[in-house]
């Protein structure tokens, strides 16, 4: 079994155990079992698929880094949400006003990482929305 967490800054979000997880790894899907070699590696918003026997959760994170070591998958993001929670209504207004902030900040010319952070925002709703469509 793979011990498996997922923190972020305000919480540890999942501490579970699972025959395999799949990571949503800038370089593409990567998939993590028991006696996976040591890595450390960047993660893109999107999906974690925690396969448990014949069951599978969905965790929709945003960016971060995951660590594997041993038998040991830790996961740090800015935020995490298991898929069965997300209000896609709720996500879909956020969204767009996020996509407003956004453009205003990139009209009025405002600070760089502040436009960063926004568009950030918007990946992570957007993975979300794209995880809660295929789970449906």
């Amino acid at each position: 079994m793979i011990a498996l967490e997922i923190i972020t800054p305000n919480a540890k979000v999942l501490e579970t155990e699972a025959d395999q997880v799949v990571l949503p790894a800038e370089a593409g899907e990567t998939g993590v079992l028991t006696g996976h070699i040591p890595l450390v590696t960047k993660l893109k918003a999107g999906e974690i698929k925690v396969i448990k026997g014949n069951k599978t959760e969905y965790i929709a994170v945003d960016c971060g880094f995951a660590r594997v070591l041993g038998d040991t998958v830790e996961v740090l993001t800015e935020a995490a949400i298991d898929v069965n929670d997300i209000d896609l209504a709720e996500v879909e207004a956020a969204q767009s006003r996020a996509e407003a902030a956004l453009k205003a900040a990139e009209a009025e010319g405002q600070d760089p990482e502040e436009a960063e952070q926004l568009a950030q925002k918007v990946s992570f709703l957007i993975a979300q929305k794209l995880a809660k469509g295929r789970r449906r």
